[in-house]
């Protein structure tokens, strides 16, 4: 059984404990042409700040390991926003 807020990411999720109580969900992102990918191994959440004119910053969650990456992407692809309260 898998533990509450780990039940929609892929197999083995090994090191996932969901110790920051965030239960961010593996939405993968979509292409250009509006195809999805990589839903339940996967997500991608747009920071605030751009990388250059044609590309931001986002941060990447995967299933198979524990880091939380930084990386860049066209703006023009579709990935999940997080919304704070002030």
């Amino acid at each position: 059984m898998k533990k509450a807020g780990l039940e929609h990411w892929a197999s083995p999720n090994t090191g996932a404990t969901n110790e920051s109580g965030f239960t961010a969900l593996p939405a993968g992102y979509r292409y250009l042409g509006g195809v999805f990918h990589g839903m339940t191994d996967y997500a991608r959440f747009w920071a605030s700040s751009e990388y250059s004119t044609s590309h931001a910053w986002y941060r990447y969650l995967g299933y198979s390991y524990t880091d939380v990456v930084r990386d860049f992407h066209l703006k023009e692809y579709g990935l999940s926003v997080r919304c704070l309260r002030d």
